[in-house]
């Protein structure tokens, strides 16, 4: 499900299960973290990309239904928390490229990375409220990057916003056409192994220092393991797939 390619010092991490717009369950949550914990100690940059033409849907909602009591979602939401929050404090730049959509959890690795490029067709979506939950991290972050109006909008409606209006937003750095992402990414790349290492590295630490407290995992992964366990959620969800 998760492939890593290095080369040189930059790991090129996909997200491969494009039969599910690379949406992720547990394992798959757990299987990033550790790729990316991999490319920590073997590359100066990790870039975070999907297989086919979404860069990650999420959380598999197939997954979610079937998740019977608080303490089960309690464990998948508490692997999104350490996968995100691991995005952030790695020691390494991480970058986000993003080759379609990214919706729910894979709109809130978006905002975690530490720098985004998207293709020109790329939507971003907060559509947990649809299936009876909400975006966690996302409330936690997203405001800061975007603003708490538009962190409010995407969460309370669902509604996508394309690339254009996400780089507006601060939720990327830039968008191009798609078959000139990889070349983007690679200069933006470029850019920031010219740097020593250890200048990029405490960097990329100072700009997480403010990100988390010690309340803020149970908030986030608490949270919603609450809100995810109850019947009105698991049956949103079980419409969803439905539909």
């Amino acid at each position: 499900m998760i492939r890593t390619d290095l080369r040189d010092d930059v790991a090129w991490i996909t997200i491969d299960r494009p039969e599910k717009l690379n949406a992720l369950h547990l394992e798959g949550w757990d299987d990033l973290r550790a790729a990316l914990d991999r490319a920590s100690a073997e590359a100066r940059v990790a870039v975070v990309t999907g297989a086919g033409d979404a860069f990650c849907a999420g959380d598999d909602i197939a997954t979610l239904a079937e998740l019977d009591t608080e303490a089960d979602v309690r464990a998948l939401s508490d692997r999104l928390y350490e996968c995100l929050h691991g995005v952030e404090t790695l020691s390494i730049p991480v970058i986000a490229a993003v080759n379609g959509l990214a919706y729910g959890g894979g709109f809130e690795l978006v905002a975690a990375a530490d720098l985004a490029v998207a293709v020109e067709d790329a939507t971003f979506a907060l559509p947990e409220t649809r299936i009876g939950a909400y975006p966690p991290y996302a409330m936690a972050r997203v405001g800061d990057l975007c603003g708490k109006k538009r962190l409010t909008e995407l969460a309370l409606t669902g509604e996508p916003i394309d690339a254009v209006t996400a780089r507006e937003w601060g939720l990327v750095n830039r968008v191009v056409p798609a078959d000139e992402l990889p070349d983007a990414v690679g200069t933006l790349v470029g850019r920031i192994v010219e740097s020593p290492a250890p200048a990029t590295r405490l960097a990329k630490a100072y700009a997480a220092v403010a990100l988390s407290d010690a309340d803020e995992r149970e908030r986030i992964a608490g949270g919603f393991a609450r809100v995810a366990a109850s019947e009105a959620c698991r049956d949103a969800a079980r419409a969803f797939l439905e539909r």
